[in-house]
């Protein structure tokens, strides 16, 4: 029998109830075993530097697999928390992010697709049936890594 792998997720994004919305398809797909939640790209930031700390100390820890970043937040955009984790030393993780957002603009997804660190870009909100389809990439993105 073949084991379905889960995966642990950041999901960032500033309004609570897309994060409760999100945070119950993800759970309730049963592939994601942690799902950790930020309120701004700051916060983020503080979390993903913080696990990369303990990582240090304990390497078999799970790493944030897949973060799901909202576009469109105050104080630190979604892009703007892009080229920040672009200067910090943070090792591996996020291993994959996904662009999370309300903007259906082309110009938005464009932008958000250019950056190499970005493997998809999902319009929210999404259901159960989209995380299954999210960790079924996961898995195959891992594979090809």
């Amino acid at each position: 029998m073949m084991t379905t792998k889960r995966h642990s997720v950041l999901l960032v994004d500033d309004n609570e109830i897309d994060i409760m919305v999100h945070c119950r398809a993800l759970k309730r797909s049963g592939r994601f075993d942690t799902v950790k939640t930020a309120q701004s790209g700051k916060e983020a930031l503080e979390i993903l530097e913080k696990h990369a700390a303990s990582r240090l100390a304990e390497p078999e820890r799970f790493p944030v697999m897949l973060m799901l970043l909202d576009i469109n937040m105050p104080v630190m955009n979604g892009f703007d928390l892009l080229d920040r984790l672009a200067t910090l030393s943070i090792t591996d993780d996020p291993r994959f992010i996904v662009m999370l957002t309300s903007s259906s603009a082309v110009t938005d997804r464009q932008k958000a697709l250019s950056d190499t660190r970005v493997v998809d870009y999902l319009v929210k909100p999404f259901s159960t049936a989209d995380a299954h389809a999210l960790a079924d990439k996961l898995d195959s993105w891992q594979v090809n890594d």
